[in-house]
């Protein structure tokens, strides 16, 4: 007589969402299986209670298919940032929704890592590979060209690096202010006109002082998005809770999102680990104070009952099981505004 179930006995790391992907079952259905034969302390409610050893599993499912599949390869429950050796290219595109228009941005890119600095600071260097395409077409309109031109000084870029893959600093100010004078020679030799002159005159205060331009990069959608941190620890669970700042809206401060991060216990078919990330806008001003680029609450404050913006922000990364480089990340962040606004990033490996 065949068995009614077979039990697998669970590993550390282990979750309710991991077995069942591996089962190819839903986790309602895996859980509902087991607590038919389970004991009552032994139920499974959100996840597996921590005194649970065995879980009861379908009596047809083969054994060494649930010890086989590899598994994301984490330190306890955290995932390491290991700085590869080698440079990687990558093609980035960002599609730009402002209420009923659309346009797309793209340009390639190599990141490569070039020394730890310290215990827990690496180096990075960011550099341009290519020209900008606006919706599949070099930048073509003067003011598009003169940005171009302008953003070359920054690269190569250095940047500072944590522990959690985190960007925290330019690293090479001093380098960029003397590639400055230069560049500027070239945008006057094809430009000209009072706004030229304002505009090389803001980009100049930009980039004389280490802190602007730290705060004018802040906004730079690559940087945080390709290092956003990926790197920390998901605890037993393979998740955690946090606050993600991200700076949809060029003309304010970032917005506050509260998300969820999570990683997968196994690797993927194709052996990359995969992390999601979901939330939602969770900033302490309201609709009328993110409308008016205001840095503090002041309507909130003066008015509680002021309407709070609602926003998504989900985000997933797909790294590669033997080395933990980014291979392809994919983001999209939005707001609810008069004008809804919102942003999908993809970064992705040539």
């Amino acid at each position: 007589m065949n068995s009614k179930y077979k039990k697998y006995r669970l590993k550390k790391g282990d979750t309710l969402s991991g077995v069942a992907s591996i089962l190819g079952k839903p986790v309602q259905e895996i859980k509902n299986f087991h607590n038919i034969f389970c004991e009552h302390e032994e139920v499974i409610v959100f996840d597996f209670p921590e005194t649970l050893q065995e879980l009861f599993i379908y009596p047809q499912y083969e054994d060494a298919k649930l010890y086989n599949i590899p598994r994301t390869p984490l330190d306890g429950s955290r995932l390491s940032l290991k700085p590869s050796e080698k440079s990687i290219d990558y093609g980035v595109m960002y599609t730009i929704h402002s209420g009923e228009e659309e346009n797309t941005m793209k340009y390639e890119v190599r990141v490569s890592f070039l020394e730890k600095l310290e215990a827990s600071a690496y180096l990075y260097r960011i550099e341009r590979l290519s020209k900008t395409f606006i919706n599949d077409d070099e930048a073509n309109t003067i003011a598009d060209e003169l940005a171009e031109k302008a953003a070359s000084v920054l690269y190569p870029l250095d940047v500072v690096v944590d522990e959690n893959g985190k960007w925290q600093q330019v690293y090479n100010h001093h380098v960029i202010l003397s590639r400055w004078e230069k560049v500027k020679d070239v945008i006057l030799d094809e430009f000209e006109g009072e706004w030229v002159d304002k505009y090389l005159m803001f980009t100049e205060r930009t980039l004389e002082n280490e802190i602007g331009l730290n705060s004018s990069l802040s906004k730079d959608w690559f940087l945080n998005a390709y290092f956003s941190g990926v790197y920390a620890n998901y605890t037993n669970q393979l998740k955690y809770e946090s606050e993600t700042l991200f700076n949809l809206l060029p003309s304010t401060t970032a917005l506050s999102y509260k998300t969820e991060h999570k990683i997968e216990q196994y690797l993927d078919e194709d052996n990359l680990i995969a992390i999601e990330i979901n939330g939602f806008l969770n900033d302490e001003r309201c609709k009328a104070d993110i409308e008016e680029n205001n840095i503090m609450p002041y309507y909130s404050l003066l008015d509680p009952a002021e309407k709070k913006a609602e926003g998504k922000f989900r985000s997933k990364y797909f790294l590669n099981g033997s080395n933990k480089t980014i291979e392809t990340l994919y983001v999209d962040c939005s707001i609810d505004l008069a004008v809804p606004k919102r942003v999908e990033i993809v970064v992705s490996v040539l």
